[in-house]
């Protein structure tokens, strides 16, 4: 998971810093997606600290994740009682966030549902004005559920919403369980 991390971090999935005109503060952030986890039936935020005077490195709670892993109640396949391999970055630009990372793992289908589960609720947090539709069409368009045989799995795929530029990168799984997303901030206004 670290490699995949200092990988996320390194890669060209970061865009250039870009300012905002209405400042959404790490806090604030925070705040308002540990509220729609909690709409959404996922869990929340369970600490985030401070890496750095630019970035702070959040771990969600992983009640609800662990019951989809328990046996008699694994739906999904998986095996094994690990946590959530789902963790959130957010990197800050003065004091507005520049750029949000969330990174994961698909190496049971588990995973990857928290995985993407927390995105979506992620996306509807960061861009309320978008319907269930829109959001649903960027999950599919930044392929987050997509398998090894799709053609191009190890390439990051890119949406351009509004609010944000959205990158997700998943390996076919040979090369790494990881999956990571990107989520630059574009200006308010």
């Amino acid at each position: 998971m670290r490699l995949l991390l200092s990988i996320f971090f390194t890669s060209a999935l970061f865009g250039t810093v870009q300012a905002q005109s209405a400042p959404l503060t790490e806090w604030r952030l925070v705040e308002m997606f540990d509220a729609r986890l909690l709409r959404d039936g996922l869990d929340p935020i369970r600490a985030c600290r401070g890496k750095d005077g630019e970035s702070h490195a959040c771990t969600f709670d992983d009640t609800e994740y662990l019951t989809t892993i328990r046996p008699g109640a694994d739906v999904t396949g998986s095996i094994g009682a690990s946590r959530s391999p789902t963790s959130m970055t957010i990197v800050l630009a003065g004091n507005a966030i520049d750029s949000i990372g969330l990174v994961g793992d698909r190496a049971s289908p588990a995973d990857l549902i928290n995985f993407t589960a927390h995105l979506e609720s992620l996306l509807h947090t960061i861009g309320p004005e978008k319907s269930d539709y829109d959001i649903e069409q960027d999950m599919l368009d930044l392929g987050v559920m997509r398998g090894d045989a799709d053609g191009d799995i190890g390439r990051a795929r890119v949406v351009s919403e509004s609010f944000a530029t959205i990158r997700c990168l998943n390996q076919r799984l040979v090369a790494s369980a990881g999956i990571a997303c990107t989520i630059t901030m574009r200006p308010a206004g």
